[in-house]
């Protein structure tokens, strides 16, 4: 699991929670959210309407040499879920809704998965939004947007579900000792999480700055962006030749061809 796809999905997490219908209850990676028995049924265990987000397959198909920071295409899954079980029954009217105002029928379900869809697109958006900012920062573009829904009726349980699959072009993985860039969106995103009061995020968070700390020269930061042999290093003269210090950056290689001797 890359750093980048860490910190996107987090990044649209904290992006939707408190900005649609299902209010806080927007999960990270919940697996079984969603989950299909072995007899073929859907259920889920949320006990009000959510959104589940996931990093999911990714291909890099153009890699330079053995390079492992590459991304490549990778998809983001929205998974929400309403139940009859989430219903609420006003205790003075004896009537049930989904939504103030809006009975618990199946036709109420699907209405209720739709609109949220549309907010997850309007938060993403959202110019005003930093955490969907940061998120829109680590990638190059929605290159592909999918949506599907199921739903059924286990235990007596109504279940309606939807699901958006966003495909982007994920930005490459930081480099192991080099130095974040203020303005990049890996600093961005650790800048943001340290104004949030959440002891599992900053734990996360942590741990992910651990895996690109350490000090690094220009040639070695090279040869680990692109996964270059040392002796490839030699060969392209970005390795420096044996006795020079290490931590002298090469700014310029010049060469030029042998005049011959008469």
């Amino acid at each position: 699991m890359s750093l980048t796809r860490i910190a996107a999905r987090l990044a649209a997490v904290y992006a939707l929670r408190g900005k649609t219908l299902v209010g806080d209850n927007v999960l990270d990676s919940q697996i079984g959210a969603l989950d299909v028995t072995a007899d073929g049924e859907l259920r889920t265990d949320e006990e009000k309407p959510f959104i589940s987000v996931y990093a999911d397959a990714a291909k890099s198909e153009e890699n330079m040499l053995r390079s492992w920071t590459d991304n490549g295409a990778t998809d983001f899954l929205f998974e929400m879920g309403v139940t009859s079980a989430h219903v609420v029954t006003d205790p003075e009217t004896g009537e049930s809704a989904v939504y103030p105002g809006i009975p618990g029928t199946d036709a109420a379900f699907e209405f209720l998965l739709d609109v949220v869809a549309r907010q997850i697109g309007d938060t993403l958006s959202d110019p005003e939004n930093e955490w969907a900012e940061i998120f829109r920062k680590f990638h190059m573009g929605n290159a592909v947007i999918e949506r599907a829904r199921t739903s059924g009726d286990g235990s007596g349980i109504r279940l309606a579900a939807q699901q958006i699959k966003l495909t982007v072009t994920l930005m490459q993985d930081p480099v192991r000792g080099r130095d974040l860039r203020p303005e990049s969106p890996m600093a961005l995103f650790f800048a943001k999480a340290a104004t949030e009061s959440d002891p599992v995020l900053n734990a996360q968070v942590a741990l992910m700055q651990a895996q690109i700390a350490g000090s690094a020269t220009d040639w070695q930061t090279e040869l680990r962006r692109y996964g270059i042999t040392k002796t490839e290093g030699e060969n392209l003269l970005i390795v420096p030749p044996d006795g020079v210090e290490g931590d002298i950056a090469i700014v310029e290689v010049g060469a030029a061809p042998v005049v011959p001797v008469s």
